[in-house]
């Protein structure tokens, strides 16, 4: 694929449609009665079009009028969406047909699926001449997808060729100027060809760009041939970067330690490692590689003044390696003096430090995640444990720690909601406490009680589809970005998912209300269940939970002095 950029002479589109076609009356009066819009001056009119948001809108006036068009253009052309590669082809030939349009352009993704692939490759000439370009996303498809089973050949290889994209915006050639020199945000989803589809490599370059700060990066061997070696003292805590979000990365973290090196003040990172693992993206096995090796306190502590958001997830539980006892580190957690905000995955190594006491002093809310845990978790009476699990294991570890700290608790599974606020009847009443080893909530309150005496706070989340279709990370174009919804908050202690479960799971409070008339509901009459209330004609818990409308009828309900 031969690709040039800024400085190099620009190709011409042999088929070249001009974008906007005004009428031969319109050609004729290039200077309409001055009225309306066009009465009034250049500044006023671009006021105006900055409240634009229609694209369609700023091309119907762009097709008005040559001033228009060369004022709305700019507005025109500042955002871009590539789903397709004939869309692609149009836009270059859009692009080639006037010398200033690729610098109109402050925004691009490139997001399109293996089959609408044919054309993208028309843009990699132009990326290189969009001098004002400031974000930039490319994502190509996975090779994890439908199309490649594991006997089909890999040909889906990324269109657009990234790596010579940031190679010429660090290093260009002599003589010319540096490609995207105002590059802000990179998000790349990218994969090679052949055996090199999951290879970072020449990549890395991006670490060096004068004004990248925010790079977002998934599906990728996060590792290259850089060393401390091999960086110029100058180039170290010098670059821009603030924040940096790995997903579904095989990490290594000698290749971390590098790179945390280079930023002048990293404020958020974001390591997560691969938990779907198939042929050819499977973990590295030497533990000298691995984030649970001791370096990676060692790297997290390069960027411990400025750090002020950590996340973590080690990944697949079955690829874990756990670094030898006589390794140790030098760095600590509590050395992250920024820090606010840390998300750990259950399986994280950093656990092992929160029980040990070792945490800054300034982290202000913890947040613990399941996913690793949720996928190693089969459909079995093992799941319905699975929330009592996390839980417990949050409990002993705020136990440990020696000072209070607001905790968020995600479970990725919808289906661990639902196990939190079953109402047991029958004889679900008598298994579920025994599958569970006790009530189902119990978990809930004893750590909310934990976190309560210190004067701290627990809040619960799942995530959540809004259809019975799910999607994994890294969320591809068309793909639904699950929403986080909070079903629990100890200020509210004893309710969940909007059920107050009290007149159930407090045993002070049902004392309290067998001292009143007891009232029966008409939901519960016709079903012949006791009704859970709290005998002052608030609704019952069986109506709250099924968002039923809860009637008493005293003229039938059982009435009577306990």
């Amino acid at each position: 694929m031969t690709i040039s950029f800024a400085g190099a002479k620009k190709r011409k589109v042999r088929h070249f449609r001009a974008v906007f076609r005004m009428d031969r009356q319109a050609e004729t009066h290039q200077q309409p009665a001055q009225s309306g819009l066009l009465s009034l001056v250049d500044e006023l009119l671009l006021a105006i079009l900055d409240q634009i948001d229609s694209k369609e809108a700023l091309c119907n006036l762009a097709a008005t009028c040559s001033r228009l068009q060369g004022l709305a253009e700019p507005y025109i052309w500042r955002s871009l969406l590539v789903t397709q590669g004939s869309h692609a082809r149009h836009i270059a030939a859009a692009l080639d047909g006037r010398d200033n349009r690729p610098s109109h352009i402050h925004e691009l993704s490139i997001r399109y699926p293996d089959d609408q692939r044919e054309g993208i490759e028309e843009l990699n000439h132009f990326i290189g001449l969009m001098g004002k370009l400031r974000h930039l996303t490319i994502e190509s498809p996975c090779p994890n997808n439908s199309e490649w089973t594991r006997n089909t050949y890999f040909d889906g290889s990324t269109r657009i060729n990234y790596r010579a994209l940031l190679e010429a915006s660090v290093y260009p050639r002599a003589g010319i100027s540096p490609a995207l020199p105002m590059l802000q945000s990179l998000t790349l989803h990218g994969h090679g060809p052949d055996d090199r589809k999951f290879v970072f490599g020449r990549s890395a370059v991006m670490f060096f760009h004068p004004t990248l700060r925010h790079i977002t990066l998934s599906c990728t061997n996060f590792d290259a041939d850089i060393t401390h070696a091999s960086i110029p003292t100058e180039k170290k805590r010098s670059t821009p970067l603030q924040s940096l979000t790995l997903i579904e990365c095989n990490v290594n973290v000698k290749f971390l330690d590098v790179i945390l090196s280079l930023p002048k003040a990293l404020k958020e990172l974001d390591v997560g490692e691969r938990l779907h693992v198939f042929p050819e993206c499977n973990p590295s096995y030497d533990p000298s590689t691995r984030t649970s090796h001791p370096l990676f306190i060692d790297a997290l502590a390069r960027q411990a003044d400025s750090l002020e958001r950590l996340s973590h997830i080690s990944g697949n539980v079955a690829h874990i390696i756990r670094h030898r006892s006589a390794e140790t580190s030098s760095g600590r957690l509590r050395d992250l003096s920024s820090l606010k905000f840390l998300e750990l995955g259950m399986e994280s190594v950093l656990w092992n430090h929160l029980e040990r006491n070792d945490f800054p002093d300034s982290v202000e809310t913890l947040k613990a995640t399941d996913s690793a845990w949720t996928n190693s978790t089969p459909p079995t009476d093992l799941f319905l444990r699975h929330p009592s699990k996390v839980l417990r294991r949050c409990t002993d570890i705020v136990r440990r720690m020696g000072r209070a700290v607001d905790l968020d608790v995600r479970f990725t599974n919808g289906d661990c909601e639902q196990i939190l606020t079953t109402i047991p009847t029958g004889n679900l009443a008598v298994i579920l406490p025994a599958i569970l080893g006790g009530p189902v909530r119990a978990p809930v309150y004893k750590l909310a009680t934990e976190l309560k005496s210190r004067g701290s706070r627990l809040r619960l989340f799942v995530n959540k589809f809004s259809t019975d279709r799910t999607f994994i990370p890294p969320f591809m174009y068309g793909e639904e970005v699950p929403k986080e919804v909070q079903f629990y908050d100890s200020d509210d202690f004893w309710r969940l998912g909007g059920t107050n479960y009290r007149v159930m799971d407090d045993e002070g409070f049902q004392a309290e209300v067998q001292k009143k008339p007891r009232l029966v509901c008409v939901e519960c009459q016709k079903s012949g269940r006791e009704c859970l209330n709290g005998g002052d004609g608030s609704i019952c818990i069986y109506c709250e939970n099924g968002n039923g409308e809860c009637v008493y009828d005293e003229s039938e309900s059982e009435l009577m002095s306990i």
